[in-house]
């Protein structure tokens, strides 16, 4: 097994401001939902598609990335040290105890409003939906015990457990499993276009940006962004990266948002990646400490923060139903749902911690004093 990576800064500024830009995403979507006018901040929609779908995108192609940098020289045994048990075992302690924690928390909240209905959710059965992390994923379907989560948790499990076989595919046959995920993709584009698959369309009735081989295609794009490595930090990549990303953001393209989401998403991710290997270089000369703790805080939280946001969010601005915002007010009002939101993921995330070390503490030898 290889020895520990060197630490990328680029994924904790990519990683924060996707977690910050998502969240002002829902905000923004909060207006709608509780009828709230005015003239207030609203940050939905680029000209080819909605901020949600790109920034989801880049997250995917983000775990993608960092998967493969942190684990893509291992996982060469299946129980052995660094092999794929160890894997799915960090995998399942980096996301089910904090997502089982916030899914009680709001679920009692649920049973509370509801008059002390436990079963809000239907029956009992589809608690395995929740064991598993994927309840948001397949609210699609029917109504079950979801409360935190949303969709990509789900996708983004599914992702994890198919990953040990998306590396040995990215190590063996790079190419060709890159041309039947292509292919997988676009024909999930055009699905809908085919009459052979009349019976697959009306079966998956999920949104196209939703669907697991869209979700898939950007985690891959992801893992292929890790072979480049820093070949991609350079004027010759970042010029015409930033200038594609910009037409894509600004003029209206008759093309797919499906496709022109994650090419939206490479754009951001190389522009941010030069960015930050650019301030790296500027460590000496600058004082960097604020921008440091500020990335690296929502990097450290964005997954506690992902999980509560939106339930903070839609409980902070049902208090405005039907009134109205000024833009200032507006700004102001996102800070103080971002503080709120983080004061919650900081605790939310240091109980998980305070939880699982008192869990996963080592015994002690009998007759050890204590």
């Amino acid at each position: 097994m290889a020895g520990k990576k060197e630490r990328r800064n680029e994924f904790d500024l990519i990683r924060a401001v996707s977690t910050v830009w998502i969240v002002l995403f829902h905000y923004s979507y909060a207006f709608v939902q509780y009828a709230v006018g005015g003239s207030h901040i609203y940050v939905m929609m680029h000209m080819n598609g909605t901020w949600g779908a790109l920034f989801v995108s880049l997250f995917f192609m983000l775990s993608g990335a960092s998967l493969y940098y942190n684990w893509g020289d291992r996982m060469d045994s299946f129980t052995g040290k660094g092999g794929v048990l160890e894997f799915y075992k960090k995998r399942w302690l980096a996301i089910f105890p904090m997502f089982y924690i916030a899914w009680f928390f709001f679920y009692m909240i649920n049973v509370i409003s509801f008059n002390r209905l436990w079963n809000w959710g239907g029956s009992y059965s589809k608690l395995i939906l929740t064991f598993f992390g994927v309840d948001g994923y397949f609210m699609y379907r029917e109504m079950n015990y979801y409360t935190v989560g949303e969709w990509f948790l789900g996708a983004i499990i599914m992702l994890y457990v198919l990953y040990p076989l998306l590396q040995w595919c990215m190590k063996k046959i790079p190419v060709v499993s890159t041309v039947i995920i292509s292919a997988l993709f676009f024909i999930n584009v055009a699905r809908r276009l085919i009459p052979a698959l009349a019976p697959y369309n009306a079966w998956v009735v999920i949104s196209d940006n939703i669907n697991i081989i869209t979700c898939l295609f950007s985690f891959w794009i992801g893992m292929l962004l890790i072979r480049a490595d820093r070949r991609i930090i350079n004027k010759a990549i970042l010029i015409p990266a930033a200038v594609m990303g910009l037409v894509i953001m600004l003029i209206p393209l008759p093309v797919s948002t499906l496709i022109l989401s994650p090419i939206l998403a490479v754009c951001f991710y190389i522009v941010l990646s030069n960015i930050s290997v650019w301030l790296d270089g500027k460590r000496d000369k600058w004082n960097l400490k604020v921008y440091d703790k500020t990335v690296k805080f929502f990097s450290k939280y964005s997954f506690a923060i992902f999980l509560v946001h939106h339930n903070i969010i839609q409980k902070m601005m049902s208090i405005f139903v039907g009134k109205e915002f000024n833009y200032l007010f507006s700004i102001i009002y996102f800070l103080v749902n971002l503080a709120v939101i983080s004061i919650a993921a900081v605790l939310l995330s240091k109980f998980t911690d305070f939880l699982l070390k008192l869990i996963l503490r080592p015994k002690k030898p009998e007759g050890q004093a204590a």
